[in-house]
Parts: C-alpha cells; sequence; structure tokens
C-alpha cells in the first residue's frame, strides 16, 4: 500500500520562527526529560490545530556535521510522528551531547516514549 507523502511534509507553519514564541514555551511550557534531548510542551491558547517544532542545539553536541546530523533526525521523528500528537502543540527539542552518540531507533523511541507518558501522544 502506498502513502501519499503529502500529509507528511513539513511546512514553513510548522516551525516555530520568532524568539517570543520560543520563549513562550521555555517559559510556560511543561518540560520533560530523556537522556539525549530535553522537550518543552506547550498547548497553545488559539484554536489553530497546527503543531510547530523549535530546534536548539549549541556546540557542546559536537561540530556543525553532529548538530545538523542531530537536528535532521529530530525533525524527522516529528514529520513521520505529527499526526499523532495532539492538536495545537508547540514543541522544542534541546540537544544534549549525548544525541551525537545514539542510533535513531534509541532516540525516537525515547521521545516518543516520553511523550507518551506525558499524554502529549495519542
Amino acid at each position: 500500500m502506498l502513502l501519499s507523502s503529502k500529509g507528511f511534509s513539513f511546512r514553513y507553519i510548522e516551525k516555530l520562527h520568532n524568539t517570543a514564541d520560543f520563549n513562550r514555551v521555555l517559559k510556560h511550557g511543561r518540560k520533560l526529560k530523556t537522556f539525549f534531548v530535553n522537550i518543552y510542551v506547550l498547548k497553545r491558547k488559539d484554536n489553530n490545530e497546527i503543531r510547530r517544532l523549535g530546534l536548539i542545539t549549541s556546540k557542546k553536541v559536537g561540530n556543525a556535521v553532529c548538530r545538523n546530523k542531530a537536528k535532521r533526525r529530530l525533525r524527522e521523528i516529528f514529520r513521520t510522528n505529527k499526526h499523532n500528537l495532539i492538536k495545537g502543540l508547540d514543541i522544542i527539542f534541546i540537544s544534549k551531547p549525548a544525541i551525537a552518540t545514539v542510533n535513531y531507533d534509541k532516540l525516537k523511541n525515547g521521545i516518543l516514549g516520553c511523550l507518551k507518558n506525558a499524554r502529549f501522544y495519542k
């Protein structure tokens, strides 16, 4: 069975852009911790159903190659699982240095497990 990839794209409106949006999520959002990332999640008050993602990756993670690889993995986890998240969420992933050494499946299972425990994932 072929699935249409149209619903699985990562669109411009699904990204957090403004510093004010980042600050709002970091200040008022719920903090979840895994060994590889810190996750901040905020349910927006507006009636917009779009789930948005922001990424923060510091130089402690590694060189530019490691940082970009970590961000690509986090975007992919969000992109392929966003339909299972509750509607109207703003999520920020803050990478920890351990993310550079973990494989994709372990990272994905850790993040999704953490979101399921917090009841943000259906």
